[in-house]
């Protein structure tokens, strides 16, 4: 196949990847509830339903400051200021300082200290230096809302302001747009990053395995074709860049790499004893059945991120699926196309110092069984401990970077208005009862406040919570008083609702994803191998990591963010990745050796190209560190974390395994 059409499959592909780069400029964003909650959800479609009634839409601070805002020209430029605002489609109320004495007096009076009687009763005088105006939004549109930023920042920008005054603007529509734009940045920094990181790991231990020093970044050119094409469908197929899926892509690119460095090192092992073509059809006859099971295992684990009903993390499990099976392909076709027509022979280079490193941990691996026996039952169970004391962050804010111009302010607006966490009751069977439910809840230290529109009535309780089991707690002490006082009619909604739901996933999920994907990977490997020694090796080294994921994240005292529940099918699909590389090498090489031997030769032939593999995708999550989002950033270290040590049982305890069980089948013949 590949002397007749290898340079068709080459000039096909680059087209296909032209025209993929072309498509991904049209990849669109997405951000808020539609990202963290299904459509589906009861939580989902309350909130929904509160903001259309009650037009509980967005709202808009803008912060007035000077060394004295209690000025005329100053009450003044926010009446103009606010003029500006109301012609902005899209905007509603505008309520400030100037807008209540103007209401009162047709006019803002001269004297500064009728000015202050007049205002300060309407809580927007924060201070003598600080006025606070507050812009309601009528839309709820995402494409709007961003104009709608854009266009209050433009009119603050340029609408003429006295002197010493500084303007400054926040509250989620702000936040969202400033979030966009750093995640533009935060994606180009990252891909850069792993990019680089690619080229130094590849250039350092790569190198060693090819003749020829371009052939050691053909990995990279699989994976970079592999994240565009990525790119490319993601307008296509309607999937929307968000918080957590803008960091598939960097990661992808050391994922995407792991195929082609285990196909390359086999063909490169091949050529010192055939031709260009037979070691081609030797490398694909040898490893593809292992690269199409490490395909097969992290699609399945990747794709079990359906399964926690957050739609932003279904989305990160597709791309980085959807990634990898174009990486193999890529690898069986592109790859060995382009290995044939520029192989043009050269000198082989021994990799001393790696081969002589993997030399002793098979020595060790094989010696020391026992002991590494031990090693893992006592990790599993110490981490089975930690598992239980491992706090969420459950508010989307913190995921975001923290000097943000809107988080700052943000913080302060909380810091001057209290900072409440506020669950709204929404009643339709109020029969006179309100008064005594807010005179109880008041009782329970809530701060209280009523709302009617039509036949419905809003309670807004208002709180200082933090944690997922504060926001539950006061959630059912709210549910618990409403029937004590016979509402039946009801619902609970507002923002501590939204990110309790968020904790109820990530617990919920977590445990989803970790099961479906062991579920999987076990029923996959019984499948394919028709043997539960086969099957169950191969999951060892992904029970040790997670023990030891859990028991770092106790000790450096690291919450699980909505990135950090999906780590557990991470390190299953990559460790069973890794796992199955050796078992099938493992037992190729027995049917020639003595089983000492054939963990020798298969932990330095094969445990060289992993050991490459592993460290490409670990440079890919690191690269995650780059991002100024502190949820990628923990995403990152865990799974670089994660990514090192599973290389590191693979090579050290699935041989370990393999002896014994060869102990035990010998003893039993």
């Amino acid at each position: 196949m590949f002397d007749r059409y290898s340079k068709l499959i080459v000039v096909l592909t680059l087209v296909a990847i032209v025209l993929l780069a072309y498509s991904a400029h049209n990849i669109r964003f997405e951000r808020g509830l539609e990202t963290y909650l299904s459509k589906d959800s009861k939580t989902y479609i309350h909130y929904k339903l509160y903001t259309k009634n009650f037009k509980a839409y967005e709202k808009v601070f803008i912060f007035i400051k000077a060394e004295d805002v209690v000025r005329k020209d100053v009450f003044e430029y926010m009446l103009k200021l606010e003029r500006e605002l109301k012609e902005i489609d899209g905007v509603g109320d505008v309520v400030s300082p100037a807008s209540i004495v103007y209401g009162m007096l047709g006019n803002i009076p001269n004297d500064r200290n009728e000015l202050y009687r007049l205002a300060k009763d309407s809580g927007l005088i924060i201070s003598p230096s600080f006025a606070m105006m507050i812009v309601s939004i009528t839309t709820s549109e995402e494409e709007k809302l961003e104009t709608i930023a854009k266009q209050i920042e433009r009119i603050v920008e340029f609408l003429p302001k006295p002197a010493g005054l500084n303007v400054q603007m926040t509250g989620s529509v702000f936040l969202w747009y400033q979030i966009k734009k750093e995640m533009g940045k935060s994606l180009g920094i990252m891909t850069s990053a792993s990019t680089l990181l690619m080229v130094l790991i590849l250039f350092f231990t790569f190198r060693s395995v090819v003749r020829r020093l371009s052939f050691a970044f053909l990995p990279l050119l699989i994976s970079v074709f592999s994240v565009i094409a990525v790119f490319g469908l993601m307008p296509i197929l309607g999937i929307p860049m968000t918080e957590l899926t803008h960091g598939a892509l960097p990661i992808l690119i050391g994922l995407s790499i792991d195929y082609a460095v285990q196909l390359q090192n086999r063909f490169e092992e091949e050529r010192r004893k055939s031709d260009v073509l037979t070691s081609i059809k030797t490398a694909i006859n040898k490893t593809g059945m292992a690269i199409f099971l490490a395909l097969i295992t992290s699609v399945l684990c990747f794709s079990s991120m359906a399964f926690c009903g957050v739609p932003g993390l279904s989305y990160f499990g597709f791309l980085l699926s959807l990634g990898l099976t174009i990486a193999f392909i890529l690898t069986l076709t592109f790859l060995p196309s382009i290995l044939y027509l520029f192989d043009s022979g050269g000198k082989w280079k021994k990799a001393e110092l790696l081969e002589s490193a993997l030399s002793r941990i098979a020595e060790v691996s094989v010696r020391r069984r026992s002991l590494i026996l031990a090693f893992v039952i006592m990790i599993v169970f110490a981490g089975a401990y930690c598992s239980q004391n491992i706090g969420m962050e459950i508010q989307h804010k913190k995921y975001a970077p923290q000097d943000l111009p809107a988080i700052i302010l943000f913080k302060e607006l909380e810091r001057v208005a209290g900072g409440q966490s506020t669950f709204v009751v929404v009643l339709s069977d109020a029969d006179g009862k309100i008064d005594e439910f807010v005179k109880f809840m008041e009782k329970r230290g809530f701060k209280c406040s009523v709302r009617s529109v039509g036949s419905q009535t809003a309670i807004y309780l208002s709180t200082k919570l933090e944690k997922y089991e504060d926001y539950k707690r006061a959630y059912d002490e709210i549910d618990g008083a409403l029937r004590f006082f016979g509402f039946t009619d009801y619902y609970i909604t507002g923002n501590p609702v939204l990110d309790m739901e968020t904790g109820r996933l990530m617990i919920e999920g977590q445990m989803n994803i970790t099961m479906i994907s062991f579920g999987l990977i076990v029923i996959l490997l019984l499948l394919i191998y028709r043997s539960i020694r086969k099957a169950i090796v191969p999951l060892i080294p992904i029970v040790t990591v997670i023990g030891l994921m859990n028991i770092l994240m106790f000790l450096l005292r690291i919450k699980h963010t909505m990135m950090s529940i999906t780590l557990n099918s991470i390190i299953i699909g990559l460790g069973v990745d890794y796992s199955i590389h050796i078992v099938e090498r493992f037992f190729e090489e027995l049917r020639k050796v003595d089983p000492a031997k054939a963990i020798k030769r298969t932990i330095e032939r094969t445990g060289r190209a992993i050991t490459i593999s592993a460290l490409t995708t670990a440079g890919g999550f690191f690269a995650l560190m780059f991002s100024r989002f502190p949820i990628a950033k923990s995403a990152g270290f865990l799974s670089f974390s994660a990514i090192i040590l599973c290389l590191i049982p693979s090579l050290t305890v699935v041989p370990a395994f393999l002896m014994i069980t060869e102990k035990f089948k010998a003893a039993r013949e």
